[in-house]
């Protein structure tokens, strides 16, 4: 599963995300999102790295933490603060 760059994503929980960005890292494909509220209209200050994991020919998101997620973040700050 891909995700594009400004799609709004609904996880199982029921929480809408916004894909700030991507960035392919190891051959797989990471997305750096915020939360957005209900209506769509405002961001939530609730930045995350997540992926896409398949497990037993199903599709999940899960979170990416730990060292990997600080490094992950740092890339996509930095790939956001040099844009034109």
């Amino acid at each position: 599963m891909f995700f594009q760059k400004n799609e709004v994503i609904q996880l199982t929980s029921g929480k809408k995300h916004l894909v700030v960005d991507t960035i392919k890292h190891d051959e797989q494909y990471y997305y750096y999102v915020c939360e957005v509220d209900s209506h769509m209209n405002r961001v939530i200050n609730s930045f995350r790295v997540i992926t896409t994991v398949n497990e037993n020919n199903c599709l999940f998101v899960r979170t990416v933490k730990g060292e990997l997620a600080e490094e992950l973040t740092e890339k996509f700050r930095n790939k956001l603060l040099n844009r034109d």
